[in-house]
């Protein structure tokens, strides 16, 4: 089973080290550098997991939630942001608009990628649950 990924980030070699990492993992990742342009890929792109920075220009990370949020039909992708400037206020802002976490930078690329593995794992228990429940 494919698993698809959106790496919405701005700097350039942050979102290659990324899409390499899980690439590696298995993914199929798709990039996006601004949340207007990660909008615009949901649109027409159903993802596994979102990973999204704050700091971006155009549009920040926490636009790009609460766009997701207040769409017609919300977009039901676990989304992990990251961010450079982590405080009690934008955790909150993020979790209200529905992040699965947050990370501050510089984050652990270990403790990345086993967040990204957790969420999938679940996610795949959840569908096989929603699988049996419709037999």
């Amino acid at each position: 089973m494919s698993k698809n990924m959106l790496i919405v980030e701005d700097d350039v070699v942050s979102r290659d080290l990324l899409r390499l990492v899980f690439e590696y993992d298995g993914f199929q990742c798709m990039e996006a550098e601004n949340g207007e342009m990660g909008l615009r890929m949901l649109e027409s792109h159903t993802f596994d997991i979102i990973i999204l920075d704050n700091a971006m220009p155009v549009m920040t990370g926490l636009e790009f939630l609460r766009h997701v949020q207040h769409q017609e039909q919300p977009v039901d992708t676990p989304t992990i942001m990251i961010t450079g400037f982590l405080n009690s206020t934008i955790q909150e802002k993020a979790t209200k608009l529905g992040a699965y976490a947050i990370l501050g930078k510089p984050y652990d690329l270990g403790d990345l990628r086993a967040l990204v593995n957790q969420l999938c794992l679940t996610r795949s228990s959840l569908d096989q649950e929603a699988s049996l429940l419709r037999e």
